[in-house]
């Protein structure tokens, strides 16, 4: 009898779990719908108005469609990131051949177009598939709509001013000193987005492990997570930028050529922004949202952004396209310094140094490494690239394991680990 109760019961709040999930998800998902739908139709009228109906960007219109119905997010939350990741694997792999096949000449750019979108597109049916697998469907509820739609503009307050600032610094930098610098820009900030990837990768796993624990109130773990995240931060992201800044000169030569080498010092410049960008995303969307900071989180991006737009007014005449890129690189150190300063009494400046150090000392003599390669070996430049990431990948890896490093031991672990499927639920 009690294991009837008990299984019955296991069942009723299964049924309850499943019910507050649909209706959270049609609540975010509700006002992701109609943003969509208003861009697409502000869209439409600005394509019909200012180009003159040109079917290529109507065919662009899908791109919106594609991402309105996007819902990594979701699974992101649920810690299901394999799903993801083969979604966009194989879209990606798919797209890339598509093109390479179909695409022949200048004639064929509606058909670029339109399997970039169709495909995408596609790549959201895929995922939808296992979310109505798993739900079985969702309900749209107007408090469930009210209740998300504050947080969501307050979240959005960042990437939208950030990409306000961005786009209006590369106006200002096209203005003062050509189009040539804004391309110089533009393929330097191509190269920091990849970059970008990464760190939101991970926050996409930090963040439901931290929010499990303050929920919960268990304020010493979710502490302790918190400093061991941003030593995994240090450990991973200092070697990526220094590492990038020692190989500049090469990557840029092979991947872009000889053409592009004044693209060198604006990537130096926004690769080191790559280590805030991953340091706000941790005291912002991983704490300060968390804790309900929300009014203090938009206030970083918007003092950063109008400060990056002044330092870039001042100088981009001076610099040009690194001036821009030095304008980002203030823009990020200002969002974050707002950000520590509302999180000191968890994480203090002192022991951010103190668990940086290590990093950074191993880092540079990752670079030492890396410079010392084209002195031994003199090949040609794609040969001296791998060469000089074969070294700086092994001469890091290499110190990590004389200093028993416990980030280092912490991912071997993590391989050598497959929890069962009931495990990884109950982390979940």
């Amino acid at each position: 009898m009690d294991s009837q109760f008990q299984a019955e019961s296991d069942r009723n709040d299964t049924k309850a779990h499943k019910k507050a999930l649909k209706s959270e998800f049609g609540g975010v998902f509700g006002i992701q719908f109609i943003a969509m739908v208003t861009m697409l139709l502000l869209y439409l009228l600005l394509v019909t108005l200012f180009f003159e109906g040109s079917s290529v960007f109507y065919t662009y219109g899908f791109m919106i469609i594609a991402y309105g119905f996007d819902i990594s997010w979701y699974f992101i939350a649920r810690g299901e990131l394999r799903k993801i990741m083969v979604r966009t694997i194989l879209i990606r792999m798919v797209t890339i051949s598509s093109i390479f096949l179909f695409v022949k000449s200048e004639e064929d750019l509606w058909l670029y177009v339109f399997m970039n979108c169709f495909l995408l597109l596609l790549g959201q049916v895929y995922i939808w598939f296992f979310l109505i697998r798993e739900l079985g469907g969702f309900s749209v509820q107007k408090a469930s709509l009210k209740k998300h739609l504050r947080p969501i503009l307050i979240l959005a307050v960042i990437p939208v001013s950030t990409m306000v600032y961005i786009s209006v610094n590369r106006v200002v930098l096209g203005a003062v000193q050509g189009e040539v610098e804004v391309g110089y820009y533009n393929q330097a900030y191509k190269l920091y987005t990849i970059g970008l990837l990464f760190v939101q990768a991970l926050s996409a796993v930090l963040m439901p492990r931290l929010v499990h624990y303050y929920e919960v109130g268990d304020r010493e773990q979710f502490r302790s997570m918190l400093t061991f995240f941003f030593r995994y931060i240090c450990a991973s992201v200092l070697p990526v930028c220094l590492g990038v800044v020692a190989v500049s000169d090469a990557l840029i030569h092979v991947f872009l050529g000889i053409d592009f080498m004044p693209v060198v010092p604006v990537i130096i410049v926004l690769i080191l922004s790559l280590f805030l960008a991953a340091m706000s995303d941790l005291f912002g969307t991983q704490i300060m949202v968390i804790r309900g900071q929300n009014k203090a989180y938009a206030y970083s991006g918007i003092i950063g952004s109008a400060m990056s737009f002044g330092f870039n007014l001042y100088i981009v005449t001076v610099l040009a396209s690194e001036g821009t890129a030095l304008s980002f690189l203030v823009g990020n150190l200002v969002i974050v310094s707002i950000q520590i300063y509302f999180i000191r009494d968890l994480l203090h400046v002192k022991q951010m140094i103190l668990i940086m150090m290590p990093y950074v000392t191993y880092s540079f003599i990752m670079m030492a490494c890396i410079f010392a390669v084209p002195y031994v070996y003199s090949g040609p430049a794609f040969y001296t690239l791998v060469v000089q990431c074969f070294v700086g990948i092994g001469s890091y890896i290499s110190l990590l394991l004389m200093r028993n490093d416990e980030i280092l031991y912490y991912i071997i672990r993590s391989f050598r680990k497959k929890p069962s499927k009931d495990k990884r639920m109950e982390e979940t």
